[in-house]
């Protein structure tokens, strides 16, 4: 038997979700690969700690993007978590590869992974396992070297309803 509030349940639209999941505060960060093609970089909002036995992380792509192509191909990234402050940078790495007009300073592990100067986080991670997830590519990645930046004081970058949050610590 189907109840009440089961009857008027509609297909969601793209739309509806996109406005429905901007009421979920999360964290930006910048994943960054290089490949053949040069410097990519990708600003996201969708990663995650997955387990701490294997430690393994989670971050998606769209697959229409160069930074995409360039994890695909390398199995390899660099995960920059932006603290406040560093709007700039996320708005810059957010545009399509052939939108972004001047390169922007990177930090380059010994690894050879880029990473955003002053982030509040770096990882280095090697890909995996590869799913996907309609537009998005959905990579399982095992961290490979990780710097925590004590001198941050401000706070995580936030997004919320289609902005940057500027509130929180410090």
């Amino acid at each position: 038997m189907v109840s009440e509030s089961e009857k008027s349940i509609t297909a969601v639209t793209s739309d509806e979700f996109r406005r429905a999941m901007a009421h979920f505060a999360t964290g930006v960060a910048v994943v960054t690969s290089t490949d053949a093609e040069g410097e990519q970089g990708a600003t996201i909002s969708a990663l995650s700690s997955v387990s701490l036995d294997p430690v393994t992380l989670l971050i998606c792509l769209n697959r229409r993007s160069a930074t995409c192509r360039a994890v695909e191909k390398t199995q390899r990234f660099g995960l920059s978590i932006l603290e406040r402050g560093q709007e700039d940078v996320a708005r810059h790495y957010a545009m399509p590869a052939d939108k972004k007009t001047g390169d922007l300073p990177v930090d380059r592990h010994d690894d050879g992974s880029l990473f955003v100067p002053d982030a509040l986080v770096q990882i280095s991670a090697e890909v995996i396992e590869t799913l996907r997830g309609g537009t998005h590519e959905i990579f399982l990645a095992r961290p490979l070297h990780i710097r925590l930046n004590e001198k941050a004081d401000s706070g995580p970058l936030l997004y919320f309803r289609g902005a940057f949050e500027l509130t929180g610590n410090g």
